[in-house]
């Protein structure tokens, strides 16, 4: 394969697009760069323009947008919205429905003795205690002895 062909206009368009390291430029076009380089004058003046223009930027860091400046920026956004946990909604939903739920489970249990529209009778109590098995067979029926 043969080398390409560096010419002045060609080197700038290198320099100009990776920078003054040959270590950026295109593997295929290195050595034909570098060569071009240290027998143009023209070629060497580029390339200290260039270096001082990736010295400074190198140098400069961009400072962090604050958790404000984000917010807008991200709700300025098309299609954004926010997240449905973070939503104020979202919680009061959940705490009502937490609430129900727990009304409900403490009304059930107060309610239950007041079912079957008696009081608690002590004997009936006693007899649901024991475990049924009577001395002749069959189970113990205090109900039919009233």
């Amino acid at each position: 394969m043969s080398e390409p062909v560096m010419d002045q206009n060609r080197f700038d368009q290198l320099v100009e697009a990776y920078g003054a390291a040959p270590w950026r430029w295109p593997d295929d076009e290195r050595d034909a760069a570098l060569r071009f380089a240290q027998g143009a004058p023209a070629a060497s003046d580029r390339l200290a323009k260039a270096r001082a223009l990736d010295d400074a930027l190198d140098v400069w860091a961009m400072a962090a947008a604050s958790g404000t400046v984000r917010d807008k920026i991200l709700k300025a956004a098309p299609g954004w919205r926010t997240p449905a946990i973070r939503q104020p909604r979202f919680w009061w939903a959940g705490a009502g429905l937490a609430s129900a739920c727990a009304l409900g489970v403490a009304v059930g249990a107060m309610a239950a003795p007041l079912a079957d529209g008696r009081e608690a009778d002590p004997v009936a109590a006693m007899a649901g205690q024991y475990d049924g098995a009577a001395p002749f067979g069959g189970a113990f029926d205090l109900g039919a002895m009233s």
